[in-house]
């Protein structure tokens, strides 16, 4: 072969083998192309028909969300109408769990933008949300200054979850005033929220804790609506669809006046007391008071520990409700019950005299009166006018625990008052039965002859008095002491007293504890411009053994409560009043005198 065809032959077999390489090559690019296009179309397939619901859900789920809109809750008001518990609108962060990215960074940021929080109350705040249901939002307790929600605004775009609103909080105007009767809303708790209908509770973050707040939590409360709601990427409201309103909640009055309430605090100036005054024909509570008090708006957002560890620590007590949980000897106070019991059923005349030298000898042991050298020759209208103890000593032991019990009993001791309040604590009523059943021991007439004079075993709360005092003023007709208005008895019981008669001796005694120049509490009733019905009391919080009682060299703690209840004006009560101070030099009976005064000339005309 020439050399001219050899360069031609292998010019001719490259041009061959380049070109199916190229050939090659493209067929290599054709067949990536398709595997891809391939690929996309099932995958583009199997979204479009076989998880199309699935996806379309969720792509729905993160534009369009359903929220819960919290209804308001009622306002409470007292007789008058004056507004005790109101909804005061601020702005709140509000926490979707399942749109935040990084809940410690977010912790961070807000640390920084809120300096006025306190690290305590947000660490709590966010040990709760890791634990809640992402699904359900929080609000955070705290209430943001304008400035504050101004400075959150502009870094709103760090906190993708976390959004500014406004918000309707519970504020109670008059604070400390009638907290115990009125209670305070708080944060609901895990426990609370385990047993609380979810659908009628969602969107809502507090609940009744104590009070007429948590006693009538159904008719507050309302019922929540809804809204449908378009939300960007970072869970931020682009614009609200469709809803349904709430249904707020009602709005209650109370028995309370809060004039009255207020005079008889100021009154007190913050001594430890409790204070009851009743409408006696109708049960209407119109000052239920026990101070000190606290201030419940420090609870609606959450009270910091430090506080709550205070108030814990305050040797005053201040979260006591003492009307209805505070339990006392009522000493004295019970005698004209115990009297009424016994000419009642014939165990002595009522106008039997007994001879009083300051004491009773039984069985190897004295039994003395609050009077040492005696009260001489006294009936049973001395014996309650001028509180002879050694006339019910002597009475008691005719008459026997059980009669006195089974006595009392239809009065309200030892059992609930049926107020409208929750953790009402019932005392002790002491008989045979109960001693044996609580104690395991058996009854001892010397427990019977201290029981008689509101001593030993025998303990009542304010508001059992009250109750006591205000069937006395009504002569036998039973009423349940009530915080809502018109919220009356339709059917009243009667204690059964055959002859109606002893009521009126028994009153006429009371009577003289203010009118008659040897009642203990004469010299409060000198000047009274209507007659008012009493009795006095005193509770011993320790026993003396025979010593004699030195108020200025005992220590406060351990000093006599005192006590009075009362009713006025006699033959038409419209007002009834237990009183009991703790520990104290202030006696109950001018306390009450006070009250009943300033209640019947410059209130009642206006009730």
């Amino acid at each position: 072969m020439s050399m001219r065809n050899k360069h031609r032959y292998q010019t001719e077999s490259e041009i061959f083998f380049q070109k199916r390489l190229f050939r090659n090559r493209i067929y290599f690019a054709l067949a990536l192309a398709l595997i891809f296009f391939s690929l996309l179309w099932v995958r583009m397939s199997y979204l479009q028909w076989v998880g199309y619901k699935h996806y379309h859900s969720m792509s729905e789920g993160n534009r369009i969300s359903v929220e819960a809109i919290p209804p308001v809750r009622g306002r409470i008001f007292d007789r008058n109408h004056v507004l005790l518990a109101d909804n005061q609108p601020v702005f709140v962060l509000k926490f979707s769990k399942d749109k935040i990215e990084n809940i410690q960074d977010s912790f961070s940021t807000l640390q920084d933008l809120l300096p006025n929080l306190s690290e305590e109350r947000l660490t709590r705040f966010f040990d709760r949300l890791k634990v809640t249901s992402k699904y359900r939002p929080l609000y955070l307790p705290y209430t943001l200054s304008e400035a504050e929600a101004a400075r959150f605004a502009g870094h709103s775009y760090q906190l993708p979850g976390i959004t500014l609103v406004a918000k309707l909080k519970r504020m109670y105007p008059f604070n400390k005033s009638a907290v115990h009767a009125i209670g305070y809303v708080g944060k609901i708790n895990q426990k609370e929220f385990s047993k609380l209908s979810e659908s009628k509770y969602a969107g809502t973050d507090v609940i009744g804790k104590l009070g007429v707040e948590k006693y009538y939590e159904s008719l507050l409360h309302g019922s929540p609506g809804l809204q449908q709601i378009e939300t960007n990427a970072r869970g931020r409201v682009i614009q609200k669809l469709e809803s349904v309103p709430a249904k707020p909640g009602k709005n209650i009055q109370l028995t309370i006046d809060i004039r009255l309430q207020q005079y008889i605090e100021n009154y007190l100036d913050g001594k430890k007391a409790a204070v009851v005054v009743t409408d006696p024909k109708t049960g209407e509570i119109l000052a239920y008071v026990s101070t000190p008090g606290y201030d419940p708006n420090l609870f609606v957002d959450g009270i910091s520990q430090v506080k709550y560890q205070e108030l814990l620590k305050d040797h005053n007590r201040p979260l006591i409700n003492r009307v209805i949980n505070g339990q006392y000897p009522p000493g004295s106070t019970i005698k004209p019950f115990v009297a009424l019991a016994a000419i009642e059923n014939n165990i002595i005349s009522p106008y039997k005299k007994i001879f009083d030298p300051g004491f009773l000898e039984f069985k190897d042991h004295r039994y003395r009166d609050w009077k040492r050298q005696g009260h001489g020759l006294v009936d049973m209208n001395d014996a309650v006018a001028q509180s002879c103890d050694t006339y019910f000593y002597e009475l008691s032991l005719n008459m026997g625990i059980d009669l006195i019990h089974d006595s009392l009993y239809p009065f309200g001791f030892g059992h609930h008052t049926k107020i409208d309040l929750y953790n009402e604590s019932v005392g002790i009523l002491p008989s045979k039965a109960w001693k044996s059943r609580v104690k395991g021991q058996t009854w001892y007439k010397g427990e019977t002859i201290i029981a008689a004079i509101g001593q030993g075993y025998f303990l009542s709360t304010p508001l059992q008095l009250a109750k006591a005092i205000s069937i006395m003023a009504n002569r036998g007709e039973i009423v349940e002491p009530h915080l809502l208005k018109d919220n009356e008895q339709t059917k009243k019981e009667q204690i059964p007293i055959q002859n109606i008669e002893n009521w009126e001796k028994v009153i006429k005694a009371m009577m003289d504890v203010l009118h008659s120049p040897r009642g203990t509490a004469r010299k409060y009733g000198r000047d009274l411009p209507f007659k008012m019905a009493g009795k006095t009391g005193t509770a011993q919080v320790f026993s003396l053994n025979e010593g004699e009682y030195d108020e200025e060299n005992i220590k406060k703690s351990l000093r006599d409560h005192s006590l009075f209840i009362g009713f006025a004006p006699v033959k038409k009560p419209k007002i009834a009043i237990s009183v009991i101070v703790e520990n104290s030099t202030l006696k109950a009976a001018p306390v009450a005198v006070d009250i009943t005064k300033y209640y019947l000339s410059e209130l009642q005309d206006e009730n």
